[in-house]
Formats: structure tokens, sequence, C-alpha cells
């Protein structure tokens, strides 16, 4: 049975189980109180609210995984003999496959807004358009989930905005989110991992004295941390 044809049988079992019980409201007013009454019907409005809910992200669900699909799809060369096209599920390019998989993701929030799967989309959509090098447009997506709410996104999606702002020429605004989000000691992310991003942002923006007190704090808090060795490699390379 194809998906449509399920959502439909669906739909129409819902909306029967509702109208029998809309039915037996009406058919059994009097001996049933208003209390009562008012009760069955708003029982009624959760359930369809909790049904369409469910139902939009299942479909903003499946276009997320179309679009993670056509991310990840192969690259495979435009073939040459005359009449062949190109094998279904992949790309001649990397940049037909970038061009496909912004317009995907782009189509996932233009359509199922406010969803989850959009706020995973937005973020997914940055990533392509930096990669791109649309760093403004990518700048544009992640900020648009920095501000959702998301959690993990959210945060995750500050440093998207502060990668896009360094390609940008704007290292002091990039240095200002490194700098917020590494001080936050409980936030999702790593805080070594900041600390380097930081670090290497007041590099390239010439603050070598910043940068040094970046790295200085991976060796010191973090000893152990991944990043630790690189931070005293940098650290001597400034001595």
């Amino acid at each position: 049975m194809k998906t449509k044809e399920r959502h439909e049988l669906k739909e129409n079992d819902f909306a029967k189980t509702a109208a029998t019980v809309v039915g037996a409201v009406q058919e059994h007013r009097r001996p049933v109180t208003l209390v009562a009454s008012v009760a069955i019907v708003l029982a009624i409005a959760v359930g369809i609210w909790m049904f369409m809910r469910t139902h939009k992200a299942n479909e903003a669900g499946a276009l997320l995984g179309v679009a993670n699909a056509i991310a990840q799809a192969p690259i495979t060369p435009a073939p040459t003999l005359p009449g062949s096209t190109q094998t279904p599920g992949t790309y001649p390019t990397d940049r037909a496959r970038s061009d496909a998989a912004i317009a995907a993701f782009a189509k996932v929030d233009e359509t199922f807004p406010g969803t989850d799967a959009a706020v995973a989309a937005n973020y997914h959509l940055g990533t392509e358009l930096l990669a791109a090098g649309r760093a403004a447009e990518a700048q544009a997506a992640f900020h648009k989930v920095s501000t959702s709410g998301a959690a993990f996104y959210s945060a995750l999606s500050r440093v998207g905005e502060a990668e896009p702002l360094m390609a940008q020429k704007k290292q002091d605004e990039a240095i200002k989110i490194y700098t917020d989000l590494a001080a936050q000691r409980d936030g999702p992310l790593p805080t070594d991992g900041l600390l380097m991003q930081l670090a290497r942002a007041a590099q390239k923006a010439g603050k070598a004295q910043d940068a040094r007190a970046a790295f200085k704090r991976v060796v010191d808090e973090f000893p152990d941390s991944s990043y630790a060795a690189d931070a005293r490699q940098q650290l001597a390379a400034t001595n």
C-alpha cells in the first residue's frame, strides 16, 4: 500500500471515530451534563490536534530524510555514451550535489516551518551554503537555528554563525561568539574545543595575546584534552 493511501486511511478512520463520538453526544445530549459534553468536545479537539501534529512531523521528517540522502549521494561522472543518462540517486559533480542539497533543505523549512525537522534542515542548509562559499547566506541559516530555542542545535549553530563571520572578515563578531560559548561551562558543547576555536579566530584576527590566553586555558584547565598537545605547541611557537 502506498504511503499516500495509508495516510488517507488513517485520516478516514480518525474522521469516522470523531464523527461517531460527536453523534453520540448529540443523540444523548439531554442526559449528558454540559460539563461532560464540553469535556468530550475538548478531547476530540485535542485528539485532532495531536493527530495532525504527528502527521505533520512524520511528513517533515520524511522530507528531511530525502534532503539528507541528496547531501550524501555519490558523485558519479556524467555518462558519455549517446543516449545514456545520469544514474538515479547520483550527481556528476560536487557542485551539482551541493545545489540540489541546498534546494532540498530549504524546501523542508519552506514546507514545514517551525518543526524539529525544519530546525535540523536549516542547520544542514547552513553547512552546505558555507561549503559552497555563500558565507552571508550560511550565516542567515545558522542564525535562524540559533534563535529557534532548540537546545543542542542552537548552541551548535552559534558556532556555525562564527565561521561565515570569519569568512566575511568579521573577526570581532566571531570572537565574541566563541568567547560567550566558552563561558558557558554547563553548555552542550565542549569548552576545550570552543577555546581552540577562539584561539584560532584570534590568531587570524592578529590578536596574538588573546590567542595565547585561550591556548593557555586549554593547557591549564584541560590538560588531558585531545587539544592539549596542539595548544602546547602553539604556546611554544609564540614564545
